[in-house]
């Protein structure tokens, strides 16, 4: 999966680079595939994600009993995240369809990758301001040179 910095919703962060889920600073005892299925739903939140697509992503390889593994991991994260499939606050249920999920998840980037974004772009800020500076001095020699 893809390391993106923290996912946030409600009482929970998501930090992909570490793959652990931490609800309000303590880490939740959730890994594997359960982890997975989350950064999958944080990926797309509000749109439904397909028993399909999870099949493909999840057990693209294997022959185990598709359907109820789904639900038995859908549950296990359910529980995790405090979560009910009667009244969802975080993982709704389409039937027969796939899970959406329903909180809203906003995207907090680290200090680290911040702070590489930003010497990057301090580091192409002074070689554009040499390359300027080089082709004025190029120019102004041609033109006092002939």
């Amino acid at each position: 999966m893809k390391g993106r910095g923290k996912k946030v919703f409600g009482k929970f962060e998501m930090d992909e680079g570490s793959m652990q889920l931490r609800r309000e600073g303590s880490i939740v005892p959730v890994k594997g595939q359960c982890l997975d299925l989350l950064v999958l739903l944080l990926d797309r939140p509000g749109q439904l994600i397909t028993r399909e697509e999870i099949r493909h992503t999840l057990w693209s390889d294997s022959n185990v009993d598709f359907d109820h593994s789904l639900d038995v991991l859908t549950n296990r994260l359910r529980v995790a995240l405090g979560d009910s499939s009667k009244s969802p606050r975080y993982i709704q249920t389409v039937p027969k369809k796939g899970y959406r999920f329903v909180e809203h998840v906003r995207i907090e980037t680290s200090s680290y990758e911040d702070s590489a974004r930003a010497g990057w772009g301090r580091t192409f800020g002074r070689y554009a301001a040499v390359a300027i500076l080089a082709a004025f001095a190029a120019i102004l020699f041609a033109h006092l040179r002939y």
